[in-house]
């Protein structure tokens, strides 16, 4: 809040980059030439505990990443511009050259009916629901992110979802030992290659809280430091999320924007690096 009242009062010429939500759409039509959205090298997801029963079985874990309306949440609930996600790596990562998996083609409706199908499959009914707790960082988006989750679960899967909060070490702790079933998260990228998404689910990686054990995918990461030929490197990749997706390892849910507020009297500023590196060597005022 207090970067837009100082940013409204003419003390700044430029936001932050975390608009509170509440305020973008108002700020939108207000001031729609002053709201800057650009693409931002961030996934929001929800992590599977993949070694806990019942998240160990495939089924359950695609149901829950086809039953999760994205639509609903990037465009209801979060309202800002985000864009829904079908992988962990953004799409506009340099040398991701990813493919969109079929069932990001597909309706909702068809997602539901194949979400139903495999929960069937996996012994779940309406008399015998998939209950599992959902844990996220206490922050009043995560919360009202989570709370849309769970009830889009409830209405497309008849699955029974707890939300359960944590502050920020103590969720931290949790996911790294493995003491959670679904689980928020988000990553941004540390430089723009998709490396900084992948490295994270290898098996030996100290950051994979998703518990993804995968030869398959581990070698097809190894592989790419081999080849020299970009297009050899960018088509491993694309393999490296067709096998997360396969594998439904985690939930995608959007990637990120950068949504800030920019005084028309700023010159240079592109908003084009989606790792939002501003050089302020390239910024000047115009006289206004």
């Amino acid at each position: 809040m207090t970067d837009v009242n100082r940013y409204r009062s003419g003390e700044i010429d430029m936001t932050y980059n975390n608009m509170p939500i509440e305020l973008f759409q108002k700020l939108k039509k207000e001031i729609p030439n002053e709201v800057h959205v650009d693409p931002y090298l961030c996934t929001y997801y929800y992590e599977i505990n993949n070694q806990k029963a019942p998240f160990n079985d495939v089924r359950v874990r695609t149901a829950l990443k086809l039953a999760l309306d994205r639509d609903i949440i990037v465009n209801k609930v979060k309202n800002q511009g985000d864009l829904p996600a079908y992988s962990f790596t953004p799409p506009y990562t340099d040398g991701a050259k990813l493919v969109e998996p079929e069932w990001f083609k597909w309706s909702q409706e068809k997602r539901n009916e194949e979400a139903k199908k495999l929960l069937a499959e996996a012994g779940y009914t309406a008399e015998k629901p998939l209950t599992f707790d959902l844990l996220y960082n206490t922050s009043d988006l995560h919360k009202k992110l989570a709370i849309a989750a769970a009830s889009i679960w409830k209405k497309n899967l008849g699955a029974n979802v707890k939300l359960e909060n944590q502050e920020w070490k103590t969720f931290l702790d949790t996911r790294h030992q493995g003491n959670y079933d679904v689980s928020r998260a988000g990553w941004c990228a540390d430089y723009n290659e998709p490396t900084s998404f992948l490295n994270m689910v290898l098996s030996d990686s100290s950051n994979n809280t998703v518990h993804y054990k995968s030869p398959a995918f581990d070698k097809l990461i190894a592989d790419t430091l081999k080849v020299t030929d970009e297009a050899q490197r960018s088509e491993l990749y694309s393999k490296a999320e067709q096998q997360l997706d396969k594998d439904s390892a985690i939930v995608p849910v959007y990637y990120y924007v950068n949504a800030r507020l920019v005084k028309p009297w700023v010159g240079g500023y592109s908003g084009k690096d989606p790792m939002d590196n501003i050089h302020v060597k390239d910024l000047y005022i115009i006289k206004h």
